[in-house]
């Protein structure tokens, strides 16, 4: 236990500071489901039943409890996500006749938008009492970062968009009898945004004219999660947990730079709500044979908790607009689907693999290019290994590709509402994701 404790005082504040690198969202909307090296291996399926490590503690923190008599151990998770979101535009609309300038909305027609980014996640276990057993999990479940060049058509929707979170998780996992476990966990999660986007002075008639909004903010919020793990039967898993969302009010500044003949630079103090979803986790592991075992998953979550993401500048009249950007989301809640298998090859080796859909929660009329999100369809297979060698040590890989359906958007439907443009641009993202993903393992 001193170890333990001494090697965990170490490696968290190195593992916050990696997250610092973090982004890249590969879930539905900007949630980040790498949390688990060897679940991404089966594309999540029996996330809360199957209770491979300590890892699956942030899905269902009743696994700590299957666990139980093991020795102290620590866990870190190391992804890598490679998103690619790229935007053409199907037309781009002439000036209206209102406004003398001539021809289209200038700007660059194609844009890409994703940002590779790597996630690092740190897990530790150890029992404390005789049927209790205590887990840390410091995890990075939302993030993202999209960023454009401050040229393309859609620079007054979108410019850059960075979005992380630190989510710190103590958790207790009670093993009740030979069937039943029960977890319970608290959360303490951190935020910080930076959204910026192009403002047209006097017309969107030359884009070196344009000035430019970025507005950040960080915050603190705090919630927890529990679940349920029951083996009715040898050979059978079953697994429920639910997660509480949480309510972030980031708080900041805002910061104008004028452009063309202005050279200003001004800011003022604001916030801006952010809301995280709540989801509720279904999962059964069934072994088929004594080497297979079937993995199956349904998860919801409540997206229809993120309704807008307004901003209250404390000077609204530092930019030529003179009001609080405020953008409408008006999401729907989601499903994803996940099947797997897992294939026990021997005392060294296990392999997985899996397949998912992952509803989006947003639709045509509410994309925005700082999320350009549609269904995605995921395909995964990874592995196990535990050297013969060092047997307190298990190490997991997997690699997952994702693709998500061509996403229709409309653009500047502001400043066609306006009368400055005939009409909004409309375009197209074509998306995928790919995520490599390692873990190890160390039992003290």
């Amino acid at each position: 236990m001193p170890n333990l404790n001494r090697r965990l005082f170490i490696a968290a504040p190195c593992l916050l500071t990696l997250t610092a690198f973090s982004g890249g969202a590969s879930a539905a909307a900007f949630q980040l489901q790498e949390q688990s090296a060897s679940l991404l291996g089966s594309a999540f399926a029996g996330r809360s039943a199957d209770a491979h490590d300590i890892s699956h503690m942030y899905f269902n923190p009743a696994t700590l409890g299957v666990h139980l008599g093991h020795d102290p151990e620590a866990e870190v998770v190391l992804s890598y996500i490679s998103p690619t979101f790229d935007f053409e535009a199907e037309e781009v609309p002439d000036f209206s006749q209102a406004h003398p300038s001539q021809g289209e909305m200038p700007g660059q027609q194609s844009a890409g938008g994703g940002e590779d980014a790597f996630v690092p996640v740190f897990y530790a276990a150890t029992d404390i009492i005789p049927g209790l057993r205590f887990g840390l999990g410091i995890n990075v479940p939302y993030g993202m970062e999209t960023d454009y060049p401050e040229d393309w058509v859609g620079r007054y929707d979108a410019v850059n968009t960075d979005l992380m979170t630190i989510d710190i998780n103590p958790a207790l996992g009670w093993r009740v009898n030979e069937q039943l476990a029960l977890g319970f966990g608290l959360s303490a999660q951190y935020a910080d945004a930076n959204l910026s986007s192009m403002l047209p002075e006097g017309g969107p008639s030359d884009p070196n004219l344009d000035g430019k909004l970025t507005v950040e903010g960080d915050s603190w919020a705090y919630g927890f999660n529990l679940g349920a793990h029951f083996t009715p039967t040898d050979g059978t898993q079953l697994g429920i947990a639910y997660r509480h969302g949480m309510g972030h009010t980031l708080e900041g500044d805002a910061d104008y730079q004028a452009s063309g003949a202005q050279f200003t630079d001004d800011s003022t103090d604001g916030e801006a709500d952010l809301d995280i979803p709540a989801s509720v986790n279904l999962g059964i592991a069934q072994q088929l044979h004594q080497r297979w075992t079937l993995l199956a998953d349904a998860t919801w979550t409540q997206w229809s908790d993120f309704e807008e993401l307004a901003i209250e500048m404390d000077d609204p009249g530092i930019t030529p607009l003179g009001e609080n950007p405020e953008e409408t989301y008006d999401w729907d809640d989601t499903w994803m689907f996940s099947l797997g298998t897992r294939y026990d090859h021997s005392d060294q080796w296990d392999f997985r693999f899996g397949v998912a859909y992952d509803q989006t929660p947003t639709s045509d009329r509410y994309r925005t290019p700082r999320i350009p999100d549609e269904d995605r369809t995921w395909v995964a297979l990874g592995g196990t290994w535990q050297p013969e060698a060092v047997n307190n040590l298990t190490v997991d890989f997997a690699y997952t590709y994702i693709w998500l359906d061509d996403a229709a958007i409309t653009l500047a439907e502001g400043l066609a509402d306006d009368g400055v443009l005939d009409d909004p641009v409309a375009g197209e993202y074509e998306s995928n994701v790919q995520v490599v993903a390692a873990s190890a393992n160390w039992r003290f």
